[in-house]
């Protein structure tokens, strides 16, 4: 099993500050919270796991439903850059600060760190 999630977050925190679970009410925006909603190994050898499918989640708060479109945009190229895929996004304006919820699903070489899209 491999912990991903400080990688992404390293990744994306040039846009945004990134917390790493799902907080209860953000008061700090522009943010970035990574969620892993998915880690399963798909590939076992000799014993240890060697390609595991992983499934993440980002919420991107942010003052203005533009602004949050825009961090969105630039993370989503950032992940896809590393062979990353998003399945799913969805702008939500219903909360105090408008939300972009983004998953992302892909594959992991254990051994190499190499990302596939799946």
């Amino acid at each position: 099993m491999v912990d991903i999630k400080p990688e992404i977050a390293e990744m994306l925190s040039e846009l945004a500050d990134v917390e790493l679970s799902f907080p209860d009410v953000p008061e700090n925006v522009p943010l970035i919270a990574l969620t892993e909603t998915g880690n399963s190994a798909s590939v076992v050898l000799s014993g240890k796991d060697r390609y595991s499918v992983i499934t993440l989640q980002l919420d991107i708060y942010a003052q203005t439903p533009e602004e949050a479109e825009r961090i969105a945009v630039s993370a989503n190229g950032i992940l896809t850059q590393k062979g990353i895929k998003r399945s799913f996004s969805q702008l939500l304006t219903d909360e105090k600060f408008p939300r972009v919820c983004m998953r992302f699903r892909f594959g992991i070489d254990e051994e190499t760190g190499f990302t596939v899209s799946i």
